[in-house]
């Protein structure tokens, strides 16, 4: 969907998560290290509780809770990870997820003031996961995965 028709386009939000949510856990079954593990994890956790914030917001408008995962993508993802280094794999990411945030922006434009929160909740998430990726990608490990976890409303335990 290019054009933004609302509340149609909300599809998109639930289905990034649903998405992301399925990347994760394809990743946490080959995660090479503990700290992948954890970061896969973190990112696993965002997606679920995203993806029920959503909710409420979809079935006020009548837009379908339905959930399917592109498995294929998926798999090259996975193949992705398990093919090159930890940066390698973050860099390789940043333009998706700028998409994603290109995308959300525009929703959160056509969405009416009502759902503003929300919408821009959804912008957060996507600018914690854009960070953490960024950091990873050039090395910066340190608290890389801070701004997903503040995201957060139940952390996993470090």
């Amino acid at each position: 969907m290019s054009a933004i028709e609302y509340p149609e386009c909300l599809r998109e939000l639930i289905d990034s998560e649903i998405f992301g949510e399925a990347v994760s856990l394809a990743l946490l079954d080959v995660a090479k290290t503990d700290r992948d593990r954890y970061h896969f994890a973190t990112l696993l956790q965002l997606e679920t509780e995203t993806k029920a914030r959503l909710r409420p917001l979809l079935y006020k408008y009548g837009v379908p809770l339905s959930e399917e995962a592109p498995m294929e993508i998926i798999e090259g993802i996975v193949e992705g990870y398990l093919a090159g280094s930890w940066e390698e794999f973050a860099a390789a990411n940043i333009d998706v997820v700028q998409g994603f945030l290109s995308r959300f922006r525009e929703i959160a434009e056509a969405g009416p003031a009502e759902d503003s929160e929300i919408l821009h909740s959804m912008i957060r998430h996507e600018l914690a996961i854009l960070r953490w990726f960024e950091m990873e990608s050039r090395g910066e490990t340190e608290g890389s995965l801070d701004a997903i976890i503040e995201e957060l409303q139940y952390p996993l335990p470090a």
